[in-house]
């Protein structure tokens, strides 16, 4: 049986992501994309439009000096939602990040429209990205 589109979709764009492919990650996103991260931390906000939302993974990787990368574990979608599952490593400052984060988009078309990027420890989340 074939995978959902969504699933193939969100596994290229998280492919993408580890070879900093911008242009392959933009596709998958939709124009008036809002993108939430939660906390009190250097990435928390709500990027709204594709391009801030690009940004905001740039930002990831420049305040890590390239090091933060993602392993995607497990990914459930429909024509409406997906949900991914995620391990997000990395290093900045003498401090090292590995935890496992969800994903949860809106899809509409074939691209994300909502994400909230929700880490499993939010308390070592902030402290790496403060």
């Amino acid at each position: 049986m074939a995978a959902h589109p969504n699933v193939e979709r969100t596994e290229r764009g998280f492919r993408a992501f580890v070879e900093r492919d911008a242009a392959t990650i933009a596709e998958l996103l939709r124009e008036d994309i809002v993108w939430t991260i939660p906390g009190r931390n250097l990435l928390a906000d709500t990027y709204e439009g594709r391009d801030a939302a690009l940004g905001a993974l740039g930002k990831s990787v420049q305040l890590t000096a390239g090091t933060y990368t993602t392993e995607l574990l497990h990914v459930l979608a429909d024509d409406e939602r997906v949900v991914a599952i995620y391990r997000a490593r990395g290093s900045r400052e003498g401090r090292e990040l590995d935890l496992r984060q969800a994903l949860v988009a809106r899809v509409d078309d074939g691209r994300w429209v909502e994400v909230h990027a929700l880490p499993f420890d939010q308390h070592a989340f902030d402290a790496f990205w403060s």
